[in-house]
């Protein structure tokens, strides 16, 4: 028998045998490796009503060009049209959905699978609610918590809405017959032994029919017709609060509103996050969406001002505390003329107070004596008529009950969050990160800015966190990635940025009925996250914040606490007896950690199970910490990122504007009519022209045509 295994042949720990022989603490840090697959019935709905709408050409130059955008800018766009919206979901939500998944298991992970229980969610993103849509498989068919909501950012978000609605209606907690269907079987006392079960299996027979009426229905949905559990916001509340906030590729609009953006939108969500709440940041995993989540784990911790903290304390948020800290002025600053006036003005003040204060103390006093006085006489005057109260009439109604607690006139509860047992210096907003930095200080990789990454002689010294995830295509991506456009690889240096007319005779004929040549079943996708908590608002625990922070001077942490584990961010390097580990370690440094196999058997077996992503508790043998990058370095390469755009730019200009000499008329003609063609396209595409156009108020709108 396998010590590995139980009686039944069960797995005593994880769900693999490669999990079964894995240290329990390795176990714990380890993320989900296995491959996300989307519903089958989620894909059906994508293909059948959504992308089999649109002729296929049109939709696969329309997904070509949200990769080739993307690869460009490095950052997604709000979708305008019906066929950007359509391409929007072919290209685009099969990872997000994945990478939405992968972060939110982590999430119930650390909080736990029992106390996972969010009741109220916030999904933000330009995709059709793609957090919501993640969650609801997560949390399972019978989850119905209070209140599921998702803002779909863009001016022009209904037809996304639209689409929203086909691929929730095709998630079971979603829909409002689930509860009703219980409350029917309780009112009604059907005698059956399990009723929760005999409701299952009734619900999935009745979808089980609708499935197959609807199997081979191809075409559009009246989605006015769909109604969900889930609310479809054209904006972001302001009075609510939420347990879970998801915010997906949308916290930077332009690249060159970097950081204004970032800050804008971190407050405004921030000021929605219950105590105890979390909220999830998801980004592309390039170098615009590492710097994005790096400035917003900046903004909500500020690592700068806690420069010699250790370990993960909670950090203030002090623009959402309601409780502004007073803080007073130094002791050595100079004290000028203008204070000392001040000061005698408020001595002054204060002595005309103290006079009328004494005044009216007077008064009150003499008025306080007659009312002993009239009070007494009448005391007097009852006790002679009715007799002299006792001590049980003198009590109050149900004061010895044990059922009811009377406190005494004197005590004033702690009400949470009014500051009044607090400090002047208090804030009654903290958080902290759970994942996946294992410390609260500066992040090593952060460099400040994307435009640094796009120094050509500098990007392979630049590094960035993020991490993969394996995803099963469904079949609607395998039939979009087909034929030249998504198949090939594209020539960048060509005008249009795809070089499809310089495909080889040999290279198209290779597509000619061949299917996807050299196609996986999987894609590969890389993301960076960051997920915070903001810690509960009451006095006990502010209290217990700020004192871990008062005595926070011994640099001794938790080993056993996965928060302060250290996060392997590169492949493993697998050498003869020795893994090299890359990790973020809880010093807040980028290291390489050296496990051989005279650590321990075990260390050296979990050393080589290990991947980008998970966190390592286990020993390891030496530790060499990589430089970061200093301020003198930033600043060369801020000069050596301005003069790399002007040089970009004296090349650009060279490239449209040719000096050209000639006899023949003949050699003027094309070159004129391409670069007319040019100029009209980069006036078609400029905002003005496009504002002017909406403002003409035409009849017919030109882009209600693509893709028909």
């Amino acid at each position: 028998m396998s010590p590995f295994r139980n009686a039944d042949g069960s797995f005593i720990k994880g769900e693999t045998s490669e999990e079964a022989r894995l240290h329990d603490l390795t176990l714990e840090g380890r993320v989900d490796k296995s491959t996300t697959q989307i519903p089958d019935e989620i894909a059906k709905a994508i293909n059948n009503n959504i992308l089999r709408l649109n002729i296929p050409d049109k939709l696969r130059e329309r997904a070509a060009q949200i990769y080739q955008s993307l690869s460009r800018d490095q950052i997604q766009k709000a979708p305008q049209t019906s066929l950007d919206c359509d391409a929007h979901i072919a290209a685009l939500f099969l990872q997000d959905y994945s990478h939405s998944r992968q972060v939110l298991l982590e999430l119930q992970k650390r909080v736990g699978k029992e106390k996972f229980n969010p009741q109220h969610i916030l999904d933000i993103g330009y995709g059709p609610a793609t957090g919501i849509v993640a969650l609801n498989e997560i949390m399972g068919p019978e989850w119905v918590p209070q209140e599921k909501e998702a803002y779909i950012i863009g001016r022009n978000n209904h037809q996304m809405k639209k689409r929203a609605k086909i691929i929730l209606s095709r998630q079971l907690n979603e829909h409002f017959e689930v509860e009703a269907g219980a409350n029917f079987a309780e009112n009604n006392e059907l005698e059956v032994e399990d009723e929760e079960a005999f409701i299952e299996t009734e619900i999935n027979e009745q979808i089980e029919e609708e499935q197959e009426e609807e199997e081979d229905y191809v075409g559009a949905i009246d989605t006015s017709a769909i109604s969900l559990r889930t609310r479809l916001r054209d904006s972001l509340p302001v009075s609510k609060s939420y347990d879970l906030i998801m915010v997906n590729h949308s916290l930077l609009t332009r690249e060159f509103k970097f950081p204004k953006d970032i800050d804008d939108n971190i407050y405004m969500i921030l000021r929605l996050l219950k105590p105890g709440g979390h909220l999830v940041l998801v980004e592309r995993g390039n170098a615009v969406g590492f710097e994005t989540i790096a400035r917003a784990r900046q903004i909500m911790i500020r690592p700068e001002s806690y420069a010699n903290e250790v370990g993960k304390i909670p950090r203030p948020y002090i623009k959402g505390s309601t409780i502004k800290p007073q803080r007073l002025r130094k002791e050595d600053q100079i004290i000028s003329d203008e204070d000392i006036e001040f000061e005698q003005k408020l001595l002054e003040q204060y002595e005309l107070e103290n006079l009328e204060e004494s005044e009216e103390i007077k008064l009150k006093q003499l008025e306080e004596e007659v009312e002993v006085q009239d009070a007494s006489e009448f005391e007097k005057e009852l006790n002679e008529k009715y007799g002299e109260p006792t001590e049980e009439e003198l009590k109050f109604e149900f004061e010895d009950s044990d059922e009811f607690e009377v406190l005494p006139v004197d005590h004033e509860p702690a009400i949470s969050g009014t500051g009044s047992e607090l400090g002047s210096e208090s804030v009654d907003y903290h958080i902290s990160i759970l994942a996946p930095c294992p410390h609260h200080r500066k992040c090593p990789l952060q460099i400040g800015d994307p435009k640094y990454y796009k120094i050509p002689n500098h990007k392979h010294r630049l590094n960035f966190c993020s991490f993969n995830k394996v995803v099963q295509r469904p079949r609607y991506t395998m039939e979009l990635k087909k034929g030249r456009r998504l198949a090939t690889t594209w020539d960048k240096t060509s005008e249009d940025g795809f070089g499809l007319d310089r495909l080889s005779k040999k290279t198209l004929q290779s597509l000619e009925g061949s299917g996807r040549p050299g196609g996986v079943n999987t894609e590969n996708g890389s993301y960076s996250y960051l997920i915070a908590q903001r810690s509960l608002n009451d006095v006990e625990t502010i209290k217990k914040i700020e004192s871990d922070r008062s005595y926070n001077n011994y640099d001794v942490q938790n080993k056993l606490d996965v928060n302060n584990w250290a996060r392997i961010i590169q492949k493993p390097a697998k050498i003869k007896k020795n893994v090299k580990l890359t990790v973020c370690s809880a010093a807040g440094n980028i290291e390489v950690w050296q496990i051989p196999k005279s650590v321990g058997k075990q260390e050296y077996h979990d050393a080589r199970k290990v991947d980008r992503g998970d966190t390592w508790a286990l020993g390891k043998k030496s530790v060499v910490i990589k430089n970061s990058i200093t301020d003198k370095i930033r600043d060369k390469l801020d000069v050596l990122s301005k003069t790399q755009k002007k040089t970009f730019l004296k090349e650009q200009r060279k490239k449209q504007w040719k000096k050209k000499t000639s006899a023949s008329e003949d050699d003027f003609m094309d070159d004129v009519f391409s670069m007319t063609d040019s100029i009209a396209t980069e006036l078609e595409n400029s905002k003005k022209y496009q504002a002017k156009g909406r403002r003409a108020n035409y009849d017919v709108d030109p882009r209600s045509f693509d893709g028909k």
